[in-house]
């Protein structure tokens, strides 16, 4: 990290980045964020410190859109101290007036093209403050060089990705005024484009990433909001009311009442630091911007591993396998056949604990096994087989809530979250107070009991959502990102605890596929999603959010179809049989698997020779590759796949940048196309070398030309849905 003052400007520069400031009269307000400091901006930008405060009671903005209506309390605040330190800067300014400091403290990340930042706010008064609106980060000064106007459509793109149950990942672009940024007058435009989510599932409709990408410099922006409550990313325009100078600007932040009902009383001598927000810029477009928050995930979030290999492979038992129903007639031949295909690690998915009969209820709280759904010797006897089998014992787990009719249900009300003064939950179900040691300590002692029968892997699931959550203090709305801190404080003193367990964060497939789950859990469930054919677009979109390495992706050769479960034989049927006797469907699904952490499933004791023994060669494979994968980035060659664009093909990377070194995976979907070409110029010149890893045999050989010249790689292959997974190396620079 470089300082450079200059008269009133002030720049700090980090790995080619250059965050800019000036001073205004007292106080210290950000103009830029760029990756040139020699460069010729159109216009001057209007600034302000690098924060937004609203406070109840308090002037906010004239315009509704705005978060908050951009108050004027930052531009009111003086600059009592900057300070260089050795991981960052840390700025405080004082409102006199409201007597408060505020604290924006900004980490400059090693190896990175990253700035993650909080803001503080300390109340320093005698009377209390109600805060309704905190900012984590107000970046002002984006793509405020080059010729073209902000609002020429051939100037910046947005790259946005939406969520759904069985459909995340999906990557959008829109260009700012398709997406609600536009000027109506010589004034400045009262809009603003915004993404947000509401409550405790937060990659339910959006994942909390944004890119901006200025398509005539060259260069992109990228933001990732950190948290598992409610949040808010605002792109908008500051400009003046006189004349056209002013510049774009992003928002980010988890506190704001009127998009989330958010408020927070602060009491005198009290202090409430935002969420973080990680944000930069660099040289490039999409794939650059995904590189760089990786390499920022992979260096600053991600938790130890709790295993000599990082991830084990895992089989679980639920997706396309038994659907939750377990017992030892249907545990026993998966257990047999997950060991047969080189899993590591068994997990018993949800129903373990459900009473033995026809329709079960799922009571979530009391954890106790129904040893007569596992024949002699119980639980403990599966349990002990999984290991005799040279697997580790893993189970799932939804701790977060408890049914109503649980033994914990009956307990004090401080065990429980509320909203209005009633107990917030589902039609059964109702959520757990972890901020409450008794809660702590009741799981610490379920989880000490687990790990005393041998489970080595817990799954844990979070199938409902809490919108907004009320505080003790009766003013603040604030228990979600209070009872998010408190789990994940819980989920640390776990992982002291044992630190040979392995934990995997699921809610509900990816809805709650955050950074501050992720920083704290090794592995996270990227979908629902049962068709295999559905995959590429899911995994790919995940892995421009989630690490390679801790991305769960499924492969479930012989699947079992949800609205099937009720007839499990199918899948020895002859039809079924026929249906899977190539083995395309199997290479399709084990190469999914291959593009991040492999999460087996399926009924793969219906396996012939010939498929099982290509489940054998994916895992085996997949062991070589993971310590390839957990140091790749992801790319993406021929863009991203859209979940219902099934008559295409696709294709991902994991480049290794060191070893200039990618694995490929590429799919042909329903296209009628049989050839398709993966431009491969961005990572690989010269001397190129491509061989297909997977599958081997010489019956899947699928023809392919690499033209040097061009950088591309052309592939032929013959019949819809299948996939073929590749080496691509080059010179190492």
């Amino acid at each position: 990290m470089t300082l450079v003052q200059e008269n009133t400007k002030w720049m700090v520069a980090h790995q080619g980045m250059h965050l800019e400031f000036a001073q205004h009269g007292d106080t210290l307000v950000q103009t830029a964020l760029n990756t040139s400091e020699n460069r010729k901006d159109r216009v001057a930008p209007i600034s302000l410190p690098n924060f937004q405060l609203g406070l109840t009671g308090k002037p906010r903005g004239v315009f509704p859109v705005p978060l908050g209506g951009m108050t004027s309390i930052p531009a009111e605040c003086t600059l009592l101290s900057k300070e260089q330190r050795e991981d960052g800067l840390l700025l405080t300014y004082l409102h006199a007036a409201y007597n408060l400091q505020i604290q924006v403290r900004m980490t400059f990340i090693p190896g990175a093209n990253v700035i993650r930042q909080t803001t503080t706010v300390v109340n320093t008064g005698t009377e209390p403050v109600l805060m309704n609106h905190l900012s984590s980060m107000s970046l002002s000064g984006i793509a405020t060089d080059g010729v073209r106007h902000w609002q020429d459509p051939k100037k910046i793109r947005v790259h946005y990705a939406m969520q759904t149950w069985h459909g995340e990942g999906q990557w959008r672009t829109g260009n700012l005024e398709d997406l609600g940024l536009y000027h109506g007058s010589p004034h400045p435009p009262s809009n603003t484009i915004r993404f947000s989510s509401v409550g405790s599932f937060s990659t339910a409709k959006y994942l909390p990433m944004l890119v901006l990408e200025d398509m005539e410099t060259g260069k992109v922006w990228y933001f990732q909001v950190e948290t598992s409550t409610s949040w808010n990313i605002e792109i908008g325009f500051r400009g003046s009311w006189n004349d056209d100078s002013g510049c774009l600007y992003v928002h980010t932040d988890a506190g704001s009442e009127r998009f989330g009902g958010w408020k927070k009383q602060l009491l005198p001598g009290e202090s409430y630091t935002s969420v973080p927000t990680a944000y930069g810029c660099s040289e490039g477009g999409f794939n650059e911007a995904v590189s760089q928050l990786t390499s920022y995930r992979r260096s600053t979030l991600k938790p130890a591993p709790a295993w000599e290999g990082e991830f084990p492979l895992v089989y679980n038992d639920f997706m396309n396998g038994i659907w939750g129903l377990p017992t030892r007639e249907r545990l026993i031949p998966l257990i047999d056949a997950a060991a047969e295909a080189g899993a590591e690690c068994f997990c018993i998915d949800a129903g373990w604990f459900m009473e033995h009969t026809e329709v079960p209820v799922q009571k979530l709280g009391d954890w106790l096994p129904v040893d007569e759904r596992f024949g002699e010797g119980g639980l403990q006897g599966i349990l002990d087989y999984i290991a005799s089998r040279g697997m580790m014992p893993g189970i799932w787990l939804e701790i977060e809530m408890c049914h109503e009719e649980s033994s914990i249900a009956a307990k004090d009300k401080d065990w429980y979250l509320y909203r209005n003064g009633v107990r917030i939950g589902g039609p059964d179900r109702v959520f757990l107070n972890f901020s409450n040691p008794e809660v702590c300590a009741y799981f610490e002692a379920l989880i000490d009991r687990l790990t005393g029968m041998g489970v080595r892997f817990i799954k844990n699931d979070y199938n409902d959502f809490i919108p907004v959550a009320d505080s003790p203090d009766g003013v603040s709305v604030d228990d979600l990102r209070r009872n998010a801190d408190a789990f994940y404080a819980f989920i640390d003193g776990i992982r002291r605890r044992h630190p040979q367990l392995i934990l995997e964060n699921c809610g509900s497939g990816g809805m709650r596929e955050d950074y501050a789950a992720l920083s704290h859990f090794h592995l996270q469930s990227t979908s629902d999603q049962e068709f295999y054919y559905n995959y590429p677009s899911i995994l790919q979109g995940s892995l421009a959010a989630i690490l390679p390495e801790q991305a769960g992706i499924w492969a479930y050769p012989y699947p079992l179809a949800f609205l099937e479960q009720n007839t499990p034989g199918v899948v020895l049927s002859e039809s079924f049989q026929a249906k899977m006797k190539d083995g395309e469907e199997t290479v399709f699904n084990m190469i999914n698997g291959l593009c991040g952490n492999m999460y087996l499933a399926g009924h793969l004791y219906a396996a012939d020779s010939w498929n099982m023994a290509l489940i054998q060669q994916a895992t085996a494979l997949y062991k070589q590759e993971r310590g390839h994968i957990r140091r790749s980035v992801p790319v993406y060659p021929t863009g991203l796949l859209k979940l219902k664009e099934q008559q295409a093909w696709g294709s991902i990377g994991l480049w290794h940048k060191d070893q200039n070194r990618m694995l490929l995976a590429v799919w042909r979907l329903g296209s009628a196309e049989d050839r398709f070409e993966v431009p491969l110029n961005d990572w690989f010149s010269g001397e190129t070398s491509i061989r297909q890893l997977y599958p081997q045999e010489d019956v899947f050989q699928a023809p392919f030309y690499y033209s040097k010249s061009a950088g591309k790689l052309t592939v032929h292959f013959s019949k819809p849905y299948t996939a073929r997974f590749y080496e691509v190396t080059g010179r190492v620079q």
